[in-house]
């Protein structure tokens, strides 16, 4: 038979549940929400760091190509200065064979002064 209070009773009852539902899927919802902003900040952290990360990768090649240059002058300067020291070693060698001949020269003139 029908009875009027058994089914205020289960309209109570699946409101009551409904409402449990409600309140569950709200406090999931808030959940959710925390979770994505906490996602959101991180993404904009990481964000961060790989800008970062982008400049100082930037600096270093720069720094790399400023370091690669001075390297190649210096390369140049040595080389230049390897030739010159070549050069002065060579006057020195032919300037020491001058003089030693000069001074044969000296001792045969004195030689044939003397005699």
């Amino acid at each position: 038979m029908f009875n009027p209070q058994d089914k205020n009773e289960r309209l109570k009852s699946s409101e009551t549940k409904l409402d449990d539902e409600k309140n569950q899927l709200r406090v999931s919802l808030d959940d959710v929400g925390n979770q994505l902003t906490r996602a959101e900040l991180l993404r904009q952290s990481l964000e961060g760091d790989v800008q970062r990360m982008r400049l100082a990768v930037s600096d270093k090649e720069v720094e790399n190509q400023v370091l690669s240059s001075r390297a190649e002058d210096l390369t140049i300067q040595i080389r230049e200065l390897e030739s010159k020291m070549h050069a002065l070693t060579s006057t020195v060698d032919r300037l020491r064979m001058i003089l030693t001949m000069t001074e044969q020269q000296k001792s045969l003139h004195k030689n044939q002064v003397s005699v």
